[in-house]
């Protein structure tokens, strides 16, 4: 059995419905990559998920929406009087999104205080994946945020592999230097590096993707993975470079997309699928969700190294 924990932030998600109406839906960064890690893996994982909610109507409803996802809910410490966060999400006819927040209190903003009270790192010691986001990071006070690094750096040896999204929001933290000093000490926490060229360009003003995946590994990553949108993903692992083209065909929205690609990377590398192969099936499953509405898209997926071969440059 495969383990993994993800640490992070799931948030209450509203979307138009129609002209005076919205949906409501659970979203997240790290919790969506959670859910496709889980969809992906099968009968052969098992997924947590790290946060903290509150013991509201709103909480006791995210925990469903976790357990119809099969997440194990173990790692969700509950804080009474304390509230999930909320985010209005539109999205305009290109697909690309826009978002407002209300998340200033999350009951998630208190994810490491949760986990040091219930043991620390021994708590996740053993799992053979341990992921977070730099969203995990950046709802956190300074002084946390140093704990938490020097907490997840402390498990290497101690869990099969660490992976990272820096996800860089530049709306949630107040001091840009402070980010960079955060998320650059991250990369050098984690086994794998899931980032975004935007992320590289933000962190670094440096927008070749060769370029980010040489700073990446130059900062401690034993392995670098960076999206490209539309132009699909380039790697360094295992002492190879590869590239993998985007399979997205039409797109009704972006929600999720790298969310979804992280979740089935990672679901075939614990399976034992290369670096390429992990690629391609990132790209299979981020091409279908693209494809629908919301972050989170309906349905079962294969195991992750049944995706169908394609050709790409290695």
């Amino acid at each position: 059995m495969i383990r993994a924990i993800c640490i992070g932030e799931a948030l209450v998600e509203l979307r138009p419905a129609g002209p005076a109406a919205l949906s409501r839906a659970v979203a997240g960064d790290v919790y969506n990559t959670a859910v496709y890690l889980r969809r992906s893996l099968g009968a052969a994982g098992e997924v947590s998920f790290l946060t903290v909610l509150g013991s509201d109507p709103l909480s006791a409803g995210m925990i469903a929406a976790f357990e119809a996802e099969t997440i194990d809910t173990r790692r969700v410490f509950i804080q009474p009087g304390r509230l999930p966060g909320l985010y209005l999400i539109e999205v305009d006819e290109r697909g690309e999104r826009t978002f407002l927040y209300w998340r200033g209190e999350s009951a998630a903003r208190r994810w490491l205080t949760a986990l040091e009270t219930a043991g620390g790192a021994d708590t996740l010691a053993g799992a053979d994946l341990v992921m977070f986001s730099g969203i995990s990071l950046a709802i956190l006070s300074r002084e946390e945020r140093r704990r938490a690094l020097a907490l997840l750096a402390s498990l290497r040896g101690r869990v099969g592999r660490i992976a990272f999204d820096p996800n860089v929001r530049p709306v949630l933290w107040a001091d840009p230097a402070e980010a960079r000093e955060s998320l650059t000490t991250a990369f050098g926490v984690a086994d794998i590096v899931l980032a975004s060229q935007d992320d590289g360009a933000w962190l670094w003003g440096e927008s070749e993707p060769n370029a980010q995946i040489e700073r990446i590994l130059t900062l401690g990553a034993r392995e670098a993975v960076v999206t490209l949108g539309a132009g699909g993903v380039t790697l360094s692992a295992d002492g190879e470079a590869a590239t993998a083209r985007s399979l997205a065909g039409v797109i009704i929205d972006t929600s999720g997309a790298g969310d979804s690609f992280n979740g089935g990377y990672l679901a075939a590398r614990l399976s034992g699928a290369s670096p390429l192969e992990a690629a391609r099936a990132g790209q299979s499953l981020a091409a279908r969700v693209v494809a629908h509405p919301g972050a989170l898209i309906p349905g079962e997926f294969s195991h992750p190294r049944s995706a169908t071969p394609h050709t790409d440059t290695l």
